[in-house]
């Protein structure tokens, strides 16, 4: 799909900003999709503003990100006012990093990490259903394997879009794989078993949807019992989707070993009791520590003994 300019806008995001730890993570994680593009302080991404997809462009002067969008039509006042929404999200334009800042000075370890990494903000564009996605290829696989998952994903069933010279694909609509058969997926994709959960997911989604707005309304009680109704989404998944505190049984290890000055010796059954301790101990910032902690393993691994990070 070929997209062309359709609008432009300016952001201005609060300090401390650094736009390039915010959208290229150290650790590698996407801004919006793993098939985007950072290059010399420039990101070509796209995002779908209802089920239609638009292509941007970002980069910033300071803590002044100007943002060019293309789409297949004019663009309506309301679908700009959305997609300026969504930015300015993403960007962590509404995190109180201040705030975590002074919490996190009380603590020798993420005090290192907050001074490393000064000016990250954790947002990240939210596509419910590429958080889906993401969240059930991640389950029970190391990272490699999620990639190589994810690609074939995007490689046969994303939204691909071209723009200013630039081609980023997009994840599939929930209404794509809930038509593809799970034999199909196990096929293509080489998911596993993760291909019925995924399919599951997908008409569960179609039938069911949520918007991410209807899901930021509603209390964090209520919004996990609305993701956990999701086939194949139990709490591990709803903590990456919601962004709240999701330890696995290779994390609980690292944080264990950083907060607690234990190794687990049984890493997946020490999982409930690591996340209640710390969970309790980082109060309402639990998803910035765990995402500062996780972006910065490279750096904590030649500070601390990390018995997962070589």
């Amino acid at each position: 799909m070929k997209l062309h300019e359709v609008h432009r806008f300016t952001l201005s995001i609060p300090e401390p900003f650094d736009f390039s730890l915010t959208v290229a993570k150290p650790a590698g994680w996407h801004w919006s999709t793993p098939r985007e593009t950072f290059e010399r302080g420039t990101l070509w991404t796209g995002m779908y503003a209802g089920d239609i997809p638009f292509g941007l462009r970002l980069s910033a002067q300071g803590n002044v990100v100007p943002v060019t969008v293309f789409g297949g039509t004019p663009l309506s006042g309301d679908l700009a006012g959305i997609l300026e929404r969504e930015v300015w999200a993403a960007l962590g334009g509404d995190e109180d990093l201040p705030g975590f800042y002074r919490f996190a000075r009380k603590d020798p370890v993420l005090s290192a990490v907050v001074k490393h990494l000064k000016g990250m903000r954790v947002g990240m564009a939210r596509d419910l259903f590429g958080d889906v996605i993401l969240a059930i290829l991640l389950q029970m696989a190391p990272w490699a394997r999620s990639s190589r998952m994810m690609d074939a994903i995007l490689d046969h069933y994303g939204q691909r879009i071209e723009f200013d010279g630039r081609e980023v694909t997009l994840w599939p609509r929930a209404g794509v794989l809930a038509t593809v058969g799970p034999q199909e997926l196990r096929k293509t994709a080489k998911l596993g078993y993760r291909a019925e959960r995924l399919v599951a997911a997908a008409r569960y989604l179609s039938e069911h949807p949520i918007t991410p707005d209807e899901l930021s309304a509603l209390p964090e009680n209520e919004a996990v019992k609305r993701l956990m109704a999701i086939p194949g989404i139990g709490p591990y998944s709803v903590g990456i989707i919601l962004g709240t505190f999701p330890i696995d049984s290779w994390s609980v290890v690292i944080f264990s070993e950083l907060f607690l000055g234990k190794t687990p010796g049984h890493p997946r059954a020490e999982i409930e009791e690591v996340t209640s301790r710390l969970g309790e101990r980082f109060g309402t910032w639990r998803w910035l520590a765990f995402v500062y902690v996780v972006q910065d393993l490279e750096y904590l691994s030649g500070k601390y003994h990390l018995s997962r990070v070589r």
